[in-house]
């Protein structure tokens, strides 16, 4: 199996957050806590019944607490010529960081 492509923090601080396909894998009450403007959440275990709903044009941008469940996802999504690409540190790297973040769970965006 192909490893997925990786990429830091800080590289996906250099992407236009709103207009990429960032996906949190993550659990709802995480996401409420905590999450980088612009993910969209969609629970690991609600990946496999949503797959038809991931863009095959463009990278799908992965991203968890630390790495660990988006690089599950990841693979799984990679099986379908879906281009996965995890966040390496995932949401406390970033939210550690010091970089601006969103909390709460007013209008939560959904996959």
């Amino acid at each position: 199996m192909t490893e997925i492509e990786e990429i830091s923090i800080d590289e996906l601080a250099k992407l236009d957050l709103e207009n990429i396909c960032l996906v949190d894998v993550r659990e709802e009450y995480e996401f409420i806590e905590m999450r980088v403007p612009g993910a969209l959440l969609l629970p690991l275990g609600e990946v496999p019944e949503h797959v038809d709903k991931f863009p095959l044009d463009r990278p799908v941008y992965l991203i968890c607490a630390s790495g660990n469940r988006s690089k599950v996802a990841g693979d799984f999504l990679s099986k379908f010529h879906i281009e996965a690409i995890n966040i390496a540190g995932g949401t406390k790297a970033w939210v550690s960081s010091g970089r601006a973040y969103k909390c709460g769970d007013v209008d939560l965006p959904h996959f």
